[in-house]
Parts: C-alpha cells; structure tokens; sequence
C-alpha cells in the first residue's frame, strides 16, 4: 500500500463514518491486514471510536463496509471472508436480475429473427467488461442490423424496390422510401420529416462509433438505443399502414376498450365498456 493510497483510504473512512450518527468519534484507525486471495486487493482496517471498535473493509474493486467487533468478527480474516461472500452474493443478484437494455423499449420484432438475434447479441456484450476498441464491435451488429431491416423491408414489397432503383444494403435509402410509402399524404407530413432524421441519426452515430477507438460504455449503449428506437419506429410505421391507427373508438369518450354484439342483419353493435355508449355499425352492400 503506497502512502498516498494510505492516505485518501483514511480520508474515505473518515468521510464513511460520518454518515453514521450513533457512531462517536474516531481515535484510531489502522490496516490491519491486507488480502490478494481472490486476485483483487482487499484490505481490511481496524477503527476505534469512543463507543465502539470496527473492522473497515475496502478496496479499489470492492464497496467500502463496515462491520462491528460486538458481531462475532473476531478477527480481519472473518470480517474479510463475511465482506467477499457478501459482495459475491450481491454480484450474482444482480446478474441473475440483470435485464438487456433492450428490454428499455417496445421493440416488436419478434418475428424479426435475424435483426432480434444481432440486438440481443450486442445487448449480451455490454453487459460484459469490454476494452474500449471492443465497444466499435457494437456499432458493427447495430449497423447489420440496420441492414437486414432493409433487406426485410425490400422482401414485403419487391415492387417498390424495382421501382425505386434501391439497394437492398441502402438502410437509408430503402428506410425513407419505406417511411413514404408506410405515411403518406399531407397529415404525416412532421411524422415522415422526424422519422427520417432518426433513421439518419442512428446510421451516422453507429458508423461513428465503429469507426472510432475512443467511446465508452455510455456511447455505445446510445447507439443501441438508437438502433433499436429505429427498429421498432419502422416496425410501428408498418402497423399504422396496416390501418392499426384507425380502430374503432367510442363516439361519446374516445375509449378502445369495447364489445361487439350482433343487433341484426349487416348491423352490430358496439358497446363501450368505460361509459355505456352504444353505436350501431352498418356494414354497406358491396
């Protein structure tokens, strides 16, 4: 231990104990013992205060932790053994509870397999310690993923493609003329300008990414972030077309929440369930 580590310890220590208002003044604080055991340094402090004496356990990769003489730790190698089963115990909690940044957002790709399965990948990598060139491995998956939406995009409608002159690796070519084909009409206008800055945002942030050796964790995990709000963007681009956006709603409250009931002959009736309002749907000959 180097005197300039003895001294911030100390320093650390001090500021610890004030955080507690039932523990009296220190009068005496010392290392003990010093741990390498586990491949880490783990070093074990013996603090007396004027009520009371306690082991301080830290380390640079270990929390600071306290723990009484009165409690049945004898000695430093007891207050060092409890310390490093409780900090391991807490580690797997926390991996066991870890959950993948992209369960942060709906995504709705499910069915996606190929764009799922790269997302997940990526999510798994940050998840572990990485070097800082490892984090452009991130961008990498982000922008394949990028390109296998538009290379699923381009199988829905082939026609379009042709038609377009597009390339199934041109994520933002086939991404905005998808976008136009998807909302069209003056009513998406806003809808159509912000979807296509964020498609072309996320794009130029993951090459950014790849092709850079100096981001951090929080970079890369805004880039998937970005790749994943796009994914599904386009994916809800899709339902809206589809018509998802124009359900039947209560004429009286707005609310979705209904029941049909036959009335009679090309007629139903739609029940809302919040206020009681009943409209009659007529289904027009063809």
């Amino acid at each position: 231990m180097t005197p300039e580590y003895r001294i911030e310890a100390e320093n650390h220590i001090k500021e610890y104990f004030k955080s507690f208002e039932d523990i009296k003044e220190i009068l005496n604080i010392k290392c003990e013992e010093t741990f390498t055991d586990l491949g880490v340094i783990v070093n074990v402090w013996n603090v007396k205060t004027k009520n009371e004496a306690f082991w301080v356990v830290e380390g640079e990769e270990t929390p600071m932790n306290l723990y009484t003489h009165n409690a049945n730790y004898f000695s430093a190698d007891e207050a060092y053994s409890f310390h490093m089963g409780l900090m391991q115990r807490l580690e797997k909690r926390q991996k066991n509870e870890f959950k993948h940044i992209i369960e942060e957002i709906p995504l709705n790709i499910g069915h996606l397999k190929s764009i799922n399965r790269k997302l997940n990948m990526a999510s798994e990598k940050l998840s572990i310690d990485l070097e800082p060139e490892e984090f452009q491995s991130i961008g990498l998956l982000c922008r394949e993923s990028l390109i296998d939406l538009a290379k699923e995009l381009c199988k829905r409608n082939p026609e379009l493609v042709k038609e377009k002159g597009l390339k199934k690796s041109d994520f933002k070519g086939v991404a905005n003329a998808f976008i136009d084909y998807y909302i069209p009409g003056s009513e998406n206008s806003d809808l159509r300008n912000y979807s296509r800055k964020i498609v072309d945002s996320t794009w130029s942030y993951n090459s950014m990414i790849l092709h850079s050796q100096n981001k951090k964790y929080p970079d890369a995990k805004i880039a998937l972030l970005f790749t994943c709000t796009t994914v599904s963007l386009i994916e809800n681009l899709f339902f809206k077309h589809l018509g998802f956006d124009q359900e039947l709603a209560c004429s009286e409250c707005g609310s979705l929440q209904f029941e049909l009931i036959e009335y009679e002959k090309d007629k139903i009736k739609q029940v809302c369930k919040k206020c009681d309002n009943e409209d009659l749907i007529t289904f027009a000959e063809e």
